[in-house]
């Protein structure tokens, strides 16, 4: 979890989005967050659930550790 106060002092402030929905019949849940690092930048589908989004959140945060894919 990423409080609120330990993103203040970003350069460039974070910047939360929605990240456009897929062509039918793909659905917001089947994909995941995506970020520009570099601009403290996160885009977000629009999850059908908060539970969802906790899931997609943990996952990207996980696989994340070791891997550095430009998107």
């Amino acid at each position: 979890v990423v409080s609120t106060q330990s993103t203040w002092g970003l350069r460039p402030p974070l910047t939360v989005v929605k990240k456009e929905a897929p062509p039918p019949p793909a659905t917001t849940d089947q994909f995941m967050p995506t970020v520009m690092t570099c601009a403290n930048y996160l885009k977000l589908p629009e999850y059908t659930s908060a539970e969802i989004l906790a899931q997609k959140l943990a996952l990207a945060m996980a696989d994340g550790q070791s891997a550095f894919l430009l998107s």
